[in-house]
């Protein structure tokens, strides 16, 4: 690898990448610092696309512009700018189109299909807040895979998250000690006169401080498909929130915990609005319901440990909370784990392992 000041290698195998600067300049360096991983997403969701809405990257370019892009420039236009600067940055050809289309993928793909991740998100002994999750996708995002640290000019905000290089928005925390998870949440319901929901996750990142402050960001922008939010800050106040384009349901904390997967069960949910979810994300939510519950009848604490143990459950496998590759799965029915992110909101530290917990991995430690 050539020498890149931007670029550590926090994880052997994943670049975290340090942007600054204004829009155009954090792209840039997003772009020229994971080229080759922003081309291998790509790559894979032109096969992503091919499989689950059965378009061409040129189809779903057409689509993303046509249907998103004007949205996104008048929602906020600095991050098309930000978008410009990754495909200027990557280069090989790429255009603001390319990581447009990268950005809507959900909007384009997810109203067919949904991936496995499981989240929580728990108040724990001495105020701290946690928030945790297994990101579970196709094995080939693992090496399109980033982690973004980024510090947009003229703000106090400072964010990093765990992501697909070209996305501007995923899984992560800020400085001011907010954070959320994303599960997908498969539904038809679309409107692109809303955010889509990866934009909508860099804006949280970017410009909330707390769990109201989301509340209140959601609420303005809507989303453009349906998303599962969970959402804390480190003032221990959190909740799960689903989103979808006809409405959003409250998800509240009940024994100071919240966990989700990828089925709407919130109340106030309109019988119009109809998910498809997989058999396994009712059984891994009440799985992980199951060993929280465990956990709080046997005194243990809530810690890094433990909510890693959680993750790392094999029971049902292989679509487990822990994910594996089903025997004689092939293309986008291969799930596997990809990472687990754990957040310690009050603090403003998180611990991050590529590949599936249950394994011996090395550990990436996020602070601010």
């Amino acid at each position: 690898m050539v020498a890149n000041a931007n670029i550590t290698m926090d994880d052997p195998k994943v670049k975290t990448v340090h942007c600054a600067g204004s829009p155009f300049e954090i792209g840039f360096t997003h772009g020229s610092s994971a080229s080759a991983e922003v081309h291998q997403n790509v790559a894979t969701y032109t096969m992503f696309f091919r499989e689950t809405a059965k378009l061409t990257w040129a189809q779903a370019r057409e689509r993303a512009i046509s249907r998103f892009l004007p949205t996104i420039k008048m929602q906020w236009p600095e991050i098309v700018e930000e978008m410009q600067g990754i495909a200027e940055g990557a280069g090989g050809g790429l255009t603001l189109d390319d990581i447009v289309t990268l950005n809507v993928r959900t909007e384009i793909a997810f109203t067919n299909y949904t991936d496995g991740c499981t989240s929580i998100g728990q108040a724990a002994e001495g105020g701290k807040m946690f928030l945790a999750q297994n990101w579970d996708m196709i094995p080939e995002l693992q090496q399109g895979m980033v982690f973004l640290h980024i510090a947009p000019a003229g703000s106090p905000i400072v964010l990093r998250f765990n992501g697909e290089a070209g996305i501007v928005g995923k899984i992560g925390m800020n400085s001011a000690g907010f954070g959320l998870c994303m599960n997908a949440l498969r539904s038809a319901a679309l409107n692109p006169n809303n955010m889509p929901v990866h934009v909508m996750s860099r804006r949280l990142l970017q410009y909330a401080t707390s769990y109201d402050d989301a509340i209140a960001i959601i609420e303005k922008f809507g989303v453009a498909s349906s998303i599962n939010y969970l959402l804390a800050d480190k003032n221990g106040k959190h909740g799960d929130l689903e989103c979808s384009p006809v409405g959003k349901f409250l998800i509240v904390p009940q024994k100071g915990y919240v966990a989700h997967s990828n089925h709407f069960y919130g109340p106030g949910r309109p019988s119009t609005l109809i998910d498809h979810p997989a058999a396994d994300s009712l059984t891994r939510l009440a799985r992980l319901q199951e060993l929280t519950e465990q956990d709080m009848r046997q005194g243990l604490p809530t810690t890094f440990d433990s909510l890693r143990a959680r993750f790392s459950d094999e029971q049902s496998t292989p679509p487990a909370i822990c994910r594996a590759v089903p025997p004689g799965a092939v293309g986008i029915d291969r799930i596997i784990t990809l990472s687990t992110i754990i957040m310690e909101l009050t603090s403003c530290t998180a611990k991050v392992t590529i590949g599936r917990p249950c394994d011996d991995l090395p550990v990436v430690n996020w602070s601010f």
